[in-house]
């Protein structure tokens, strides 16, 4: 009777002690990993694990109790945007209307590509002018022999020379 008291009295301390092994407190780095994602309610633009003012410190220890009792890096995120909503979030969802916020820049840029490659083509079609500045449409007409009495007047001045 004695025996299965005691076997029993040590099955309850093993029992105990290895749940609070299990139970352990979330380390700094686990509450930074999810601290990263949210941003400080007080300060502008600035995440909420580099921010050390008060409510800063009271969101950690509350992100320290929400892992301590097994809430997971996406349902702690849920539950801070359905009390302080989108905005609490350091980068927007990739879903609804934070979907604009991911694919708008993109667009954007496949766009102003197209707009470039349009302009470079009618940049490069159109012809360019002869050295005189006068367009081929607007040259006069010189006739072949004209040309041949040129051409032997420079070749008799560069004789002279």
């Amino acid at each position: 009777m004695k025996a299965r008291w005691f076997l029993l009295a040590i099955g309850l301390i093993f029992i105990l002690l290895t749940g609070s092994v299990l139970a352990q407190e979330p380390t700094d780095d686990e509450v930074n990993a999810v601290a990263e994602h949210l941003n400080c309610p007080t300060c502008q633009s600035l995440n909420l694990s580099d921010c050390n003012t008060q409510t800063c410190v009271q969101w950690k220890e509350q992100i320290r109790d929400l892992l301590a009792e097994g809430y997971t890096q996406e349902e702690i995120l849920d539950w801070y945007v359905v009390r302080y909503g989108e905005q609490v979030l350091q980068e927007p969802r990739r879903q609804g209307i934070g979907l604009y916020a991911w694919l708008l820049p993109v667009l954007g840029l496949l766009a102003g590509g197209v707009w470039l490659g349009v302009i470079l083509r009618k940049w490069s079609a159109k012809k360019t002018m002869p050295a005189t500045g006068v367009a081929p449409s607007q040259a006069p007409e010189v006739e072949k022999g004209e040309t041949e009495d040129y051409l032997r007047r420079v070749e008799k001045e560069l004789k002279d020379l």
